[in-house]
């Protein structure tokens, strides 16, 4: 799961699949040419928040997601029928140093 959604633009680059990838590809790199991480973040995705019930059910009448939209009956009935995503590895977020701690996140050696 990725996303691109800061970018310096450049009127070469172009999305992909909305914003989950760039082109250029190197954009889309997470690790320095050296070896070391690059910085990269955590984004709130939108889709696990209590509204999606709602959202779920007025985007599979809609159809109108970006491909196949068909292909999303299944998830859209999935978060209709209000999943319980709460399971005994699940963590309460505190803050961006623990999404450090955890290795979900990186200041690409910024201090």
């Amino acid at each position: 799961m990725s996303k691109v959604p800061l970018v310096r633009w450049h009127w070469r680059y172009a999305y992909v699949t909305s914003t989950h990838s760039l082109l250029p590809r190197h954009l889309n790199r997470v690790y320095d040419e050296d070896g070391g991480e690059a910085p990269i973040g955590i984004l709130l995705h939108t889709k696990f928040l209590p509204q999606i019930l709602v959202k779920s059910a007025e985007e599979k009448t809609r159809r109108q997601h970006f491909e196949n939209s068909s292909l999303y009956d299944g998830y859209y009935d999935a978060l209709v029928d209000d999943p319980v995503l709460w399971c005994p590895a699940s963590t309460r977020l505190e803050d961006w140093r623990q999404l450090e701690d955890l290795g979900l996140m990186s200041r690409g050696g910024w201090d």
